[in-house]
């Protein structure tokens, strides 16, 4: 399939040239033609809408095959495979709908899909590998699936023949993150609208900006100058005790930021280019800890979170209260994801922008965290039919690249506040730049230090890292043990 498809776009590729290359009669020339009248009439070629992705991908009959399709929904959140009967007006709704119609037509499939909790998924991974039951042909799950990865209880998606991991439509940093010795076990990309979602970005008051004279930051955000110290810069001096009571408090005050205590640690440290491991030349990880690179990156952050003075909101009874002070107009900036601003934000009366999360310099590139409870695709190691699972997974993945993620900034804004072409260019900035660390991804240990110190309120970091480093280094080793053991 991967051949054809290729040879298909060659064939695209190649017909365009020619006809670029011919006389006046060529596809861009006008035509004169004789009316019945004796007229000349000047007809202007047609204009032909190139193929999409999806288009040009080998259609398969299948012969009216249900595919079950199973997917971790732990907070009720808006699922990835939508299996209603008709369009209700949803923009996220209907755009998986419509691309799950084209995926059911071209390969004479229906498309069924369930829902539960995280654990309850894994654990029907488990009992589905090891009961020699075929209920389900893939899972959407939780990234807690790679301890199923390393039981070996996954099938290896880079060895699906049918599914080409170069294609645009998955995700080069997680496949290049998450693989260990070439091998790709658990995938994530345009297949899952609601992974793009789950990446961390900024909001920013517009209102408050400009009684402040700030520049709106969107054009040093496109020059890459967008970095946490311009972010303190800013922010410097900007939470202010409105009502002189000599307390903060988010009902009555202003602050330099929001955000909640259990997601900003791990989207702050990793937008700032924060990392825990690498990669060997044979793509084995390991745990590594530079110190100097950690302190100066929890620095910055220490002082942007707990220095200036954040609204920085960390008991669980008080979640809302991360955002309600950004919609009420109490917060310059917003730590959050793209589906939280949807969720959140949509009826807020100012308007607002979206930026990436600030990186650690200008040398660096912009990276977004993905938060843990992002859907992965995970593919039972006994699946039935492994070439039909792999040509539907690589058709729902192209069609959701080609008919979801363009309309992505039409779902998070739901057509409101957000309607500027900078904010719409800094999500396809944030979405395509997504990072994916493994010690996170498992939790190996010493992956919540910064969570850790900054609820603490202490500014030190080095000293966790060290302390956890053998346990991380011994976990990280039994980790990879278990991939090899594969067989």
């Amino acid at each position: 399939m991967k051949r054809q498809l290729c040879a298909l776009l060659s064939l695209l590729i190649v017909g365009t040239a020619f006809a670029s290359c011919g006389g006046d009669t060529g596809s861009d020339a006008t035509v004169d033609t004789t009316s019945a009248e004796g007229q000349t009439v000047s007809t202007e070629p047609a204009e032909t809408e190139e193929p999409s992705a999806f288009d040009l991908m080998e259609s398969v009959d299948y012969g009216g095959q249900i595919i079950r399709i199973m997917l971790s929904d732990q907070q009720n959140e808006q699922g990835d495979i939508i299996t209603a009967e008709e369009e209700n007006g949803d923009v996220l709704h209907d755009l998986i709908y419509r691309r799950n119609r084209a995926v059911e037509e071209k390969y004479n499939v229906l498309i069924e899909g369930e829902a539960d909790t995280n654990s309850v998924v894994n654990d029907m991974i488990r009992m589905q590998v090891q009961g020699g039951s075929n209920d389900y042909e893939f899972y959407f799950a939780h990234s807690s699936v790679s301890g199923l990865a390393t039981a070996g209880l996954l099938y290896p998606i880079s060895q699906m023949e049918e599914i080409d991991l170069t294609n645009p439509w998955w995700d080069k940093a997680a496949l290049n993150d998450l693989s260990i010795g070439g091998e790709v076990f658990m995938a994530i990309g345009d297949i899952s609208p609601v992974s793009l979602l789950t990446s961390s970005c900024m909001a920013f008051n517009k209102k408050l900006f400009s009684q402040q004279d700030m520049a709106f930051p969107y054009e040093m955000a496109a020059d890459g100058k967008w970095t946490i110290d311009a972010m303190l810069d800013m922010t410097k001096g900007l939470t202010t005790d409105l009502n002189g009571d000599g307390s903060l408090d988010c009902n009555n005050d202003l602050f330099s930021m929001t955000s909640w205590g259990w997601d900003s640690p791990y989207s702050l440290f990793y937008g700032t280019g924060g990392k825990l491991s690498a990669k060997d030349d044979n793509d084995i990880p390991y745990i590594d800890f530079n110190l100097d690179r950690l302190s100066s990156i929890y620095d910055k952050i220490f002082e942007l979170v707990i220095g200036q003075q954040s609204n920085f909101v960390t008991d669980v009874a008080e979640y809302m209260n991360t955002y309600t002070t950004f919609v009420n107009g109490n917060a310059y900036f917003c730590d959050i994801t793209l589906y939280k601003i949807g969720l959140y934000l949509r009826d807020m009366e100012d308007d607002f922008g979206i930026l990436p999360t600030p990186k650690y310099d200008e040398a660096s590139d912009y990276t977004s965290l993905v938060n843990l409870s992002a859907p992965m695709i995970a593919v039972p190691r006994n699946a039935q039919d492994v070439s039909r699972t792999g040509t539907i997974i690589e058709a729902i993945a192209a069609a959701a690249y080609d008919m979801v993620t363009p309309q992505l900034f039409d779902v998070i804004t739901k057509s409101k506040n957000v309607r500027d072409e900078e904010s719409a260019a800094m999500v396809d900035l944030i979405v395509r730049n997504r990072v994916f660390d493994p010690v996170y991804i498992y939790q190996i240990n010493g992956y919540g230090c910064v969570d850790g110190q900054l609820k603490a309120k202490k500014n030190e970091i080095a000293s966790q890292y060290e302390r956890n480093l053998k346990a991380a280094e011994k976990m990280m080793e039994k980790i990879v043990k278990a991939y090899e053991e594969i067989e």
